[in-house]
């Protein structure tokens, strides 16, 4: 009964993170892309939330205030600061909370504020260091909770396709 409801529901959020990172990912190719930033970061939250992800919440809302800031066609200036003082934000949280207790927590908040920057002036360096931070600290939460393997996967993803079109701009 009860047992075999909590598994299905899990494995609906599952399914809404993967349904999330797919349509972050066509983001990247199809436009308007923050439109498909927001939704799926927007799904990627119901996930984390499902699953109490503290840093992915805050990872969601962060990219997903970035994103609305882009589309809200609010200036470079506060779609660079918003991000860096919410991430400051979670480090005092996270510090106040004495689980600033590992290196890996530092580059995860870091990778939050460098992908975010990395989506908001389009700069695929700032976007690769980004993503591979925040890969590596869901890498490390895996151990805790196999969810964070989503994000583990979505952001190597990420960090890959930053790579690859580095490699191109320097082809061409």
């Amino acid at each position: 009964g009860e047992h075999l409801n909590k598994k299905y529901k899990a494995y609906f959020f599952l399914f809404i993170g993967l349904l999330g990172s797919f349509i972050t990912l066509l983001g990247l190719w199809m436009l308007p892309s923050q439109i498909y930033f927001v939704i799926g970061s927007s799904l990627l939250l119901l996930t984390s939330i499902y699953f109490k992800l503290t840093y992915f919440i805050a990872l969601e809302m962060i990219l997903i205030a970035g994103h609305g800031l882009i589309l809200l066609n609010i200036g470079s200036v506060l779609q660079f600061a918003l991000p860096v003082l919410l991430c400051l934000q979670l480090l005092v949280f996270y510090f106040l909370s004495s689980q600033l207790n590992n290196i890996y927590i530092v580059i995860g908040i870091v990778g939050i504020a460098m992908l975010s920057i990395g989506f908001a002036y389009e700069n695929e360096w700032i976007f690769f260091i980004g993503s591979a931070s925040v890969a590596v600290y869901a890498f490390f939460l895996s151990q805790q909770n196999r969810v964070s393997l989503l994000w583990v996967w979505l952001n190597t993803l990420f960090a890959v396709i930053a790579i690859v079109r580095i490699s191109m701009a320097h082809l061409t």
